[in-house]
């Protein structure tokens, strides 16, 4: 009875693995939340499905790791809300969304929309001054193998378009046996809050027989916690590379960190890969692992976003930061010669190699010694310093060797040499720094 618990507790377990825990206290939460849920201390719905034993012993199982002490009423009240089970599943990677959760910031929504037999409801939002997380269910009266949102467009209660900074969707659910229901969640991020309360989403939705338009309306009715700011400037070195810490940014849904990168230096910083906050007890919140990780300002400042502690209100805090991707500077441009089909410019050593056109394609191979799932390049531009937008762009294998596939437009037309700035490479230095910022 109990064998999907334990399996949903086990893999709950390898996502935290990289926390500082004895392993006989995480024996010790793992046991009694089982023991919880087999005695029924929690009280289960009538009428509802889903069996919410499991539920109970996974959140007193994050609760230990995030040092949250959840109270058998909060588990009730999870297993009353509709569709919770199912955010909780989308969002237990995040630290902090289950903390906001944990602190009764998650806000209901409940509003619906039906088109043919394929209804979507927008369940509920997770939302602060910087961003807004709206948690979707689609419900389907015939099994269906593909849905794919394909449009969305945020509104005001005028009609007007919300300009948003950074924007993420679990947009296209696949199975290949069907299914009737499917939930995900939608992200906005803002340059400057929205002011109102009052919202409009469009959606374009295509399913296995259908396409439709959609549209629904909802309000938010609690008050947006506003942010906390931690100033830093410090700067620390790794491998001669100066790095400023400039201040952090705490939001209910993210931490944004605020960095310089000395313009001396001989190095690009690229991205920051072991980058974490960590408390006086050693607990861990790491980089967003899913959706925007970061971004740039300039050339050497970024913004960097990491799993938000905004409800643990701890009386130190640290920043740790041990490996970043980085090249020369002399070398953070891929060039190639499209008339000749030569290579002319790229990071040293035999990483990248092997480039070839292919009708519209510019065509790469990466070797690399473990898996690494970044595409490489970011702006690109042409011989006379042209913006050139491509079409598309992908990652093809896996561990060992990648492909890399770059379609550009009339790639004939387009003057040579062309220029691919990198935004990724497997190359890193490496350091045990650690900032403290509270």
């Amino acid at each position: 009875m109990y064998k999907r618990e334990e399996e949903k507790l086990t893999e709950y377990k390898h996502s935290y693995d990289d926390i500082k825990i004895p392993l006989d206290r995480l024996d010790e939460a793992i046991l009694t939340g089982f023991q919880k849920a087999k005695a029924g201390e929690v009280r289960k719905p009538r009428n509802r499905k889903m069996l919410f034993s499991f539920i109970a012993a996974a959140i007193l199982f994050f609760g230990f790791f995030t040092s949250i002490k959840l109270s058998s009423a909060f588990a009730s009240y999870v297993a009353d809300i509709p569709g919770m089970e199912k955010i909780i599943e989308l969002i237990r990677g995040d630290k902090g969304r289950m903390l906001a959760i944990e602190n009764d910031y998650y806000q209901e929504v409940g509003v619906s929309q039906e088109k043919n037999g394929l209804e979507i409801t927008i369940d509920g939002a997770i939302a602060d001054e910087n961003g807004l997380v709206l948690f979707y269910s689609i419900e389907s009266a015939k099994k269906q193998k593909e849905v794919i949102i394909e449009e969305v467009g945020l509104f005001d209660q005028n009609g007007q378009k919300l300009n948003w900074s950074s924007a993420s969707f679990g947009s296209h659910h696949t199975s290949e046996e069907g299914e009737a229901a499917y939930n995900g969640s939608l992200e906005y991020f803002f340059d400057s809050p929205p002011r109102q309360k009052d919202f409009e989403i469009k959606l374009k939705i295509k399913s296995d027989q259908q396409t439709d338009d959609y549209r629904l309306s909802f309000s938010l009715n609690k008050d947006v916690k506003t942010k906390k700011t931690y100033k830093e400037n410090k700067t620390v070195t790794i491998e001669g590379q100066k790095i400023t810490f400039v201040e952090a940014d705490i939001y209910p849904l993210r931490v944004a960190v605020h960095v310089k990168m000395d313009p001396a230096n001989s190095k690009k910083l690229l991205n920051f890969d072991d980058i974490r906050l960590v408390d006086e007890n050693g607990e861990v919140w790491n980089k967003i692992n899913n959706g925007v990780s970061a971004s740039r300002i300039s050339e050497n400042e970024a913004i960097i976003y990491l799993q938000s502690n905004y409800f643990n209100n701890l009386e130190k805090l640290y920043l740790e930061v041990n490996k970043i991707q980085a090249v020369d500077k002399s070398e953070a441009f891929v060039v190639v010669d499209t008339e000749k089909e030569q290579l002319l410019t790229k990071p040293s050593g035999n990483l990248l190699y092997d480039f070839e056109l292919q009708g519209d394609y510019l065509m790469f191979k990466l070797q690399t010694e473990e898996e690494f799932n970044y595409f490489l390049f970011g702006g690109i531009t042409d011989g006379n310093g042209t913006k050139i937008t491509p079409k598309q762009t992908e990652n093809l294998g896996n561990e060992g060797e990648v492909e890399l596939r770059v379609n550009i437009p009339d790639l004939k037309k387009v003057k040579s040499p062309i220029s691919l700035e990198l935004s990724f490479f497997p190359a890193w230095i490496i350091g045990e720094e650690k900032v403290r910022i509270k």
